[in-house]
């Protein structure tokens, strides 16, 4: 055995010191070659080796604990500051301005003189209002007198015509029995003509006499009872056709009434005014209409005082905030880099579109805590405080995922993904109210790659 490896060494050597000997620059040429063939041969080798031996890397995710805490709900959105008070001054009487003391933005104080009348044109008006008055007065007794009196001439011909109208058929009747005794005492008197008995024919003739004679009369009275019925019935007429009626005497005495009442309005007004308009709180001036030496109208429009003590934001919320605001929840308004504590007062209930056809809801939230630095019409940004959940199970918003289902979130137990389906409650821009699935101190996965789902192996990465 010794002698067997004491030949291959000599073998080597001896073959060794032949090539050393023998190499040409081709050969040297094609030998290191082969050596580096050699040696990238092993590193591939080697580096296969260890991708076959190395354990494959895990997917990272990251994971945020759930934790107990306090959900807050805001809701950010701008405005327009209005007041909530706000009166327009009419005159209350047609007079004479003298001094319109404000103008358009002016800025007054409760109880400030805001235009004054002519003293000498408020004296006229409340002189002509008491004419007025005393001419209605008057002129409604001068009626009632007159009608009092045609009612009693009407009253009175009444009862004359009833009497003449009898008198007038009784002279008639007597009228009509004398003719007819005249008849019958003509054909007596003719039959005794005939028969000749004189005497008899006188006594006729005398009868005819005294009967012509009393028919003069009765035909003389009844004339007389004809005219006085024709006047009697004349002044029934006229009198019934210039009585009042009820409605009529209505209607004066509510005439008078009205009258009186204006002439009142007046008085009160000029009495109201006798120190000039004055405004009913602070606020800011706009719509003036008067100016100096002008007259204006009975109820012609003055002006427009806007409280600065009474006013709120005009705000506007999308459909998403519906869920989140109501009514009495506190806001903190931003204008003109100043802090206003506030109050939802107001939440319309229908929407309206915006100018890219978005439905939004129009709201108000009145400025609990106003100063002199507030401006009308100014933009607000506004902060409103909604829903609060406190002490719960809460996790960031972006670890919620919504299927079919329901609402669930990926779980990291021991490396492995797990679905766990969960039920919300409220959400802040950051987190979500968990009530119900998760535990505190379980990690969720807040960004879900594609790829990962539920059961594979993953490499958690706590996202603090």
């Amino acid at each position: 055995m010794h002698k067997f490896w004491r030949r291959k060494k000599e073998q080597s050597e001896n073959t060794t010191e032949l090539v050393k000997a023998e190499l040409t620059p081709q050969q040297k040429k094609k030998r290191k070659k082969r050596i580096i063939g050699g040696v990238i041969a092993a590193a591939l080798v080697l580096f296969i080796v260890s991708r076959v031996l190395t354990p494959a890397a895990l997917p990272v995710v990251m994971v945020r604990s759930a934790e107990k805490g306090t959900v807050k709900q805001t809701i950010d959105t701008s405005g327009t500051v209005k007041t909530e008070q706000q009166k327009t001054y009419f005159s209350p009487l047609a007079a004479k301005v003298e001094v319109c003391k404000v103008q358009e933005g002016d800025a007054v104080e409760a109880g400030q003189v805001l235009l004054t009348y002519d003293a000498q044109d408020l004296e006229n008006r409340k002189k002509e209002a008491a004419l007025q008055n005393d001419e209605a007065y008057y002129g409604y007794q001068n009626t009632m007198d007159k009608n009092s009196k045609d009612t009693s001439e009407y009253s009175r011909s009444s009862h004359d015509v009833e009497i003449l109208e009898q008198q007038v058929e009784n002279a008639k009747a007597e009228v009509r029995a004398l003719k007819q005794y005249l008849t019958d005492m003509g054909c007596f008197l003719r039959e005794a003509q005939n028969d000749n008995h004189e005497n008899l024919a006188e006594e006729y003739q005398a009868k005819i006499d005294q009967a012509t004679n009393q028919l003069a009369v009765k035909e003389e009275e009844l004339a007389e009872f004809q005219s006085d019925l024709s006047e009697q019935k004349g002044i029934k007429n006229s009198t019934e056709s210039t009585m009042m009626t009820a409605d009529a005497k209505k209607q004066a005495e509510a005439s008078k009434e009205l009258q009186a009442l204006k002439s009142a309005e007046v008085t009160d007004a000029v009495a109201q005014v006798s120190d000039g308009i004055k405004a009913d709180f602070a606020g800011i001036v706009t719509g003036v209409k008067p100016v100096d030496g002008s007259n204006v109208e009975n109820g012609g429009e003055l002006f427009t005082v806007s409280s600065i003590e009474k006013v709120c934001v005009d705000v506007s919320f999308s459909k998403s905030d519906l869920e989140k605001i109501e009514e009495g929840q506190k806001a903190v308004a931003t204008i003109a880099g100043k802090q206003y504590e506030g109050t939802v007062t107001r939440i319309s209930r229908a929407a309206a579109k915006n100018e890219k056809g978005a439905s939004i809801i129009q709201g108000e939230i009145h400025i609990d805590n106003p100063d002199t630095d507030l401006y009308l019409g100014v933009d607000a940004r506004v902060m409103v405080e909604g829903n609060k959940a406190e002490n719960v199970v809460m996790i960031p918003v972006e670890a919620i995922n919504i299927g079919k289902d329901g609402s669930f979130v990926y779980v990291v137990t021991d490396g492995m993904v797990q679905k766990r389906m969960v039920t919300a409650g409220i959400s802040s821009d950051e987190y979500t109210e968990i009530k119900k699935g998760l535990e505190v101190g379980e990690q969720v996965i807040i960004s879900v790659d594609a790829g990962i789902e539920e059961g594979m192996a993953v490499n958690p990465l706590l996202n603090h």
